[in-house]
C-alpha cells in the first residue's frame, strides 16, 4: 500500500473563480487546481434552507434535482450549462400526491422514485404517478410497517424491476440491505457481517428517565460500479455486496492518518435533563468521523472525505457546542477500494457540504450570498 501525503488543496469559497482566475497548485504526488461556479437561477430563488441535502443526481450527473419540502417542488439544476432548467411541481395528496416530506432518488431513464413508510411510487418530471411499486406488499414484514424505514433506495441499472434498499431498525439501530424482485414480487434480507458494532455504538436518549429517541452512528450507502456499498463514520471499513455474487465482503483500512476506528466509546444511555448529551456529542465530533465514499466514474476511483471537528465553550439554540471548525482529510482508492492517497487538507477548515465527482472533478456545494454555488476541485495523480 503506497501513501502519498502530499495534497494541498486550496478551497476560496467565499467568492466565485472564472477560469482565468482558477488557482492551481502543485504537490509531488497530486496536482489540483480550483475553480468556483455559481448557477444561474434567472429571477427565481433556488431553495437552499436544506443545504442540498434534499437533493440527488442524475445517473449521468447532468442534473441535480434540489426538492424544495416545504411546497413540493422540485428544482431541476443543468450542471453542464450550469443554470436553472426547470421547477417541477408535485402534489401532496391526491392520485398524484407524493405526500409529505418523502425521500426520493433519479432512476436511470429520468423518472423519480419517491418513498416513505407504506409508499413507493414512481413519477415522471411532470409530477404524474407512473407506477406504484408496492413494495410495502412484497416485503411487507419490513418496508409495510412504521419499525423500519427504507434509508435509501435505488434501482439495478442493468435491472430495471430490481431495487436495493438500506434499511434501518428504529428500536435496535440496525441496518440490513432489501434485495427486492419487483417483477417476481420477491425480496432477500442481506444482513451486514460486520455491523454489529455500530450498533454497540447506539445512545438511547432518556428525558425523565422515559425513552426520548436516540443517537447513533452514521450509515451512508451508495450504488456505484455494480456494487452497493454501506459505512459509517465510526469506523474505517465498507461494506460492499456484489450484485453478481449476492455476497457481501468488507473492506477495512488501517492508515496512519486516520486509524481504523474511533476510540471513544459513549455510555449506552443519557439522560437529557442532566445537560449530558452535549458532552456525549463534543467526543464523538472531535475525534475522527468518517465521510461517505462517492464514486469518480470517468477515473474509476473512489474519493472520501473525513474529519476532526473543533468546538468552543459556546452552547448554540440546539444546547449544543458550536463547532469552530475542523480538521479535514481526504482519502482516494482504486476500484478495488486499495488506498492510493490520504492526507489532511489544512486549507480546508470546514466539514465540507454536499459533495460528489462529476467529469472526474470533486464538486462541492456552497451558498454564496443565498446563490447556488459549486466549488470544482481537479485532481491528477502524478
Amino acid at each position: 500500500m503506497r501513501l502519498f501525503t502530499g495534497i494541498l488543496l486550496l478551497l476560496l469559497a467565499s467568492s466565485c473563480s472564472s477560469s482565468e482566475d482558477k488557482k492551481l497548485t502543485v504537490s509531488d504526488q497530486i496536482k489540483v487546481s480550483l475553480d468556483t461556479v455559481m448557477i444561474d437561477a434567472g429571477q427565481e430563488f433556488l431553495y437552499l434552507q436544506d443545504q442540498l441535502y434534499s437533493s440527488n443526481l442524475s445517473v449521468d450527473k447532468s442534473y441535480l434535482i434540489n426538492f424544495n419540502r416545504n411546497n413540493n417542488s422540485a428544482e431541476k439544476v443543468d450542471l453542464n450549462n450550469l443554470q436553472l432548467e426547470s421547477k417541477i411541481q408535485f402534489e401532496k395528496e391526491g392520485p398524484n400526491g407524493i405526500g409529505n416530506y418523502p425521500q426520493f432518488s433519479i432512476l436511470p431513464n429520468q423518472q423519480i422514485l419517491f418513498w416513505n413508510y407504506q409508499f413507493y411510487k414512481i413519477f415522471d418530471q411532470n409530477g404524474e404517478l407512473v407506477r406504484d411499486l408496492e413494495l410495502e406488499k412484497i416485503a411487507e414484514e419490513y418496508l409495510g410497517v412504521n419499525e423500519y424505514f427504507a434509508r435509501s433506495l435505488q434501482q439495478d441499472e442493468s435491472n430495471p424491476e430490481r431495487y436495493i434498499a438500506l434499511v434501518t431498525h428504529w428500536q435496535s439501530n440496525t441496518e440490513f440491505i432489501l434485495d427486492l424482485d419487483v417483477k417476481n414480487r420477491t425480496y432477500q434480507k442481506i444482513e451486514l457481517p460486520d455491523w454489529a458494532k455500530n450498533t454497540e455504538r447506539y445512545i438511547k436518549i432518556l428525558y425523565n428517565g422515559n425513552d426520548a429517541g436516540g443517537y447513533g452512528t452514521g450509515a451512508y450507502p451508495l450504488l456505484a460500479n455494480g456494487n452497493f456499498l454501506v459505512s459509517s463514520n465510526a469506523f474505517n471499513e465498507v461494506h460492499v455486496f456484489d450484485f453478481k455474487g449476492d455476497s457481501v465482503q468488507v473492506k477495512k483500512w488501517d492508515t496512519p492518518l486516520l486509524g481504523y476506528e474511533k476510540e471513544y466509546v459513549p455510555p449506552k444511555t443519557v439522560e437529557y435533563t442532566s445537560g449530558g448529551i452535549k458532552d456525549v456529542e463534543r467526543k464523538i465530533g472531535e475525534e475522527i468521523s468518517y465521510g461517505k465514499l462517492f464514486w469518480d466514474e470517468k477515473n474509476q476511483r473512489y474519493f472520501r472525505f473525513s474529519d476532526k471537528k473543533n468546538y468552543s465553550e459556546e452552547l448554540n439554540e440546539y444546547d449544543s457546542y458550536v463547532s469552530t471548525g475542523a480538521e479535514v482529510y481526504l482519502s482516494i482508492f482504486d476500484k478495488d477500494f486499495n488506498l492510493t492517497a490520504e492526507a489532511q487538507i489544512p486549507e480546508l477548515t470546514q466539514t465540507p457540504n454536499v459533495h460528489f465527482a462529476k467529469d472526474g472533478n470533486i464538486w462541492i456545494f456552497e451558498n454564496i450570498d443565498d446563490e447556488m454555488a459549486f466549488v470544482i476541485v481537479e485532481i491528477e495523480m502524478m
